[in-house]
């Protein structure tokens, strides 16, 4: 039996991620070398200094964290951020030495640095690498037995790991952002150009087959994901990045048309030659990385999907302008009241590592800050107990294949000093390259690292594998009690605020779409709300995926299709917004009296659907319909748009006439409110 694309794509995206324009593979390197180099650095003032191998594993640690979890855009802010981890690093470490002979006070200081470290991830990147970097250094400390005596050398193992970290990011691998961007556009170019060539043999079968359409949705996430990272990666460039933003934007609207296009209608067998012979000119055109040839500009469209193509091709022919006007964002939508934004996720991580810490000393007197560890790290970019249950079971796959992979590499390599710190440099590297993209794959390589390292010291038994698989479950354990029990916050909550922040962002794109193809104020952050927009749908799918991949999944049809309604209503307001880009403008009377009719309708249905409104005080909205006009004609297609968007919220209203948000003082964005009033 042959396993559908979609399945045996999956399962290699989450062994080996994409890695768009080789920027997870550039990070693994510089956290790797920093790691290396102070390891090297610490083992050679060992020559002359009291400092042993526990210290080499401080000082590898240290920089490994600081390099891998900097996330600031410029460079000043990166070498504060390294400054204050190492001032941090050198408190924990401080605190461990001078605690080392009260076992219990040591054990009780892990819940309240663990609750400063998840609170401090939830306020700012800075202080989410500053709150890491201490709390691996403290259980380290830990660890490696960190007493007053060795307390200098420790300190000095630090200092050493930040200059080591701060070294490879500003000195040997340092930072840079054009490079970055020339390779994610390379990956672009290459993502589109599959694109283009599965259409193509597609073109050619003269069908579409189940097969090619998973492949198909596979290369076009793909993409996507390039295009992500490098408009998030334009952070760090310089002042054409509101134009190349702009351009990548119009770039992903038009490939999304091409692929709507293609899916509906792949020609005749008169028109497929043609269609073929421009689809494999534009690809090869991207793969070489050459200008897009004029005859294909030319060309009379004959079709919907000779149209798309010939759009497509005029925006690779042209290069990103510059904007007089940069890109921002509508207003962010504001947290709720109380101790949620921070303090919940915060808390529970607190009360999850004491848990795990009392019984994780039941299995083993030295060994508890595994289950320690484990309850921790399920509290990290998890908002509800689904994502929380779900991160429980990557962690314990990756645990118990690496289990196994480890006592075998373990055993195998046993004596062989050099060949077991060359496996373990290369399994740190894919780890940190699988850091933040396939969290299993990151603890199957963490867990083999550990069984070589204690080859390397000499005292390796499985048993100690099996003892952390113990561990590990007790840590995982406790975080799913935790997270059920203290403080829990249901899927369902996350859900309905992802479903609320989507629709803000999708009424305020729609208002400044409908602004500017009706001719009224002009709104310079169109660019911003249709990105906006996207990312508030990305946001739900996270927070869908949980419930809808689960066991309960056929028991959520209503869910499945609030999704699938908002995910439509994005596409629909996304190439809304291609048009007012392109500079389209309604002209015709009746065109511009029904789009600004069926604009204050969706704001005031969305409206609805955000605020509670009490029965009675609903109004019927008017059916609308289209004047008799041309049906190719750009203006009416963009009107039609909009009262799909119109039918599709309408829709949801119908199924589910709850409002998202109870939160009293809920407001519309400014872009809502200004088409309210300009209509």
């Amino acid at each position: 039996m042959r396993i559908p694309f979609s399945r045996a794509a999956a399962r290699a995206a989450a062994l080996m991620p994409p890695d768009p324009g080789l920027l997870r593979m550039v990070a693994a390197l510089r956290a790797t070398s920093a790691g290396l180099l102070t390891f090297l650095l610490v083992a050679a003032l060992g020559l002359v200094l009291p400092l042993t191998v526990f210290d080499r594993i401080l000082g590898f640690a240290v920089a490994l964290f600081a390099s891998a979890t900097l996330r600031d855009p410029k460079r000043p802010q990166q070498a504060v951020t390294i400054l204050l981890a190492g001032v941090s690093a050198s408190l924990t470490v401080t605190a461990a030495a001078l605690l080392s002979s009260h076992r219990i006070v040591t054990e009780l200081l892990v819940p309240v640095i663990m609750f400063a470290a998840t609170y401090g991830s939830t306020r700012a990147p800075r202080w989410s690498a500053v709150g890491t970097v201490s709390l691996i250094a403290y259980i380290v400390a830990l660890v490696t037995h960190q007493s007053p005596g060795s307390l200098a050398g420790g300190l000095l193992t630090v200092w050493l790991g930040v200059a080591g970290a701060a070294v490879i990011r500003f000195v040997l691998i340092p930072d840079r952002p054009a490079a970055d961007l020339r390779r994610l556009r390379r990956s672009i170019r290459r993502r589109l150009a599959a694109v283009l060539a599965m259409i193509a043999e597609v073109v050619q079968a003269g069908r579409w087959s189940a097969i090619r359409r998973a492949a198909f949705r596979h290369e076009l996430d793909r993409l996507d994901e390039a295009i992500l990272m490098t408009e998030t990666r334009l952070t760090a460039t310089g002042a054409d990045a509101a134009g190349l933003t702009l351009y990548l934007l119009e770039l992903q609207l038009t490939t999304q048309h091409v692929a709507r296009a293609a899916r509906q209608d792949i020609g005749n067998e008169a028109r497929r030659p043609r269609l073929s012979d421009t689809l494999t000119m534009l690809a090869r055109g991207l793969l070489a990385d050459d200008p897009i040839p004029v005859p294909v500009l030319s060309q009379r469209p004959a079709g919907e999907l000779e149209s798309a193509l010939a759009l497509l091709a005029t925006v690779l022919h042209e290069a990103p302008k510059p904007m007089l006007e940069p890109v921002s964002f509508p207003p962010p939508i504001p947290p709720p009241a109380g101790i949620w934004p921070g303090l919940h996720p915060a808390l529970q991580a607190a009360v999850a590592a004491a848990l795990a810490i009392s019984f994780g000393e039941l299995v083993s007197h030295g060994r508890w800050y595994w289950a320690a560890f484990a309850a921790f790290a399920m509290f990290q970019g998890t908002r509800s107990r689904g994502e929380s249950i779900a991160k429980v079971a990557q962690f314990m796959v990756g645990t118990l294949a690496g289990v196994i992979a480890g006592v075998l590499l373990a055993t195998a390599l046993a004596g062989h000093t050099l060949l077991s710190l060359a496996m373990i440099v290369a399994a740190v590297f894919l780890a940190f390259q699988a850091y933040m993209a396939a969290y299993g794959v990151m603890v199957f390589w963490i867990t083999i690292i550990l069984a070589l390292m204690f080859g390397m010291m000499g005292y390796f038994a499985p048993e100690l594998l099996l003892v952390r698989l113990e561990e590990t479950s007790i840590g995982a354990a406790s975080g799913v009690l935790v997270a059920c029990l203290v403080l829990p916050r249901s899927g369902r909550a996350v859900i309905e605020t992802a479903f609320a922040s989507l629709l803000r962002a999708l009424g305020y794109g729609v208002a400044a779409a409908v602004t500017r193809l009706t001719g009224g104020e002009d709104l310079p952050d169109l660019p911003g709300a249709l990105l906006m927009s996207a990312q508030r749908l990305h946001d739900l799918h996270v927070a869908v995926t949980p419930v809808l991949s689960g066991p309960g999944t056929l028991r959520n049809p209503l869910l499945r299709e609030r999704v699938l309604l908002l995910q439509a209503c994005d596409e629909w307001a996304q190439e809304l917004g291609r048009f007012a880009l392109q500079g389209v403008r309604l002209c015709d009377p009746d065109l511009l009296a029904l789009a600004r009719t069926t604009a204050a309708t969706i704001s005031a249905n969305i409206a609805a659907l955000l605020e509670p409104v009490p029965p009675g005080d609903r109004t019927e909205p008017p059916r609308l319909s289209l004047p008799a006009v041309p049906l190719n004609d750009a203006q009416h297609y963009a009107v039609r748009l909009l009262l799909r968007i119109d039918a599709a919220i309408l829709r949801l209203m119908t199924r589910d006439p709850r409002p998202l948000d109870r939160r009293p003082g809920t407001q519309l964005c400014r872009g809502d409110q200004h088409t309210a009033k300009s209509t």
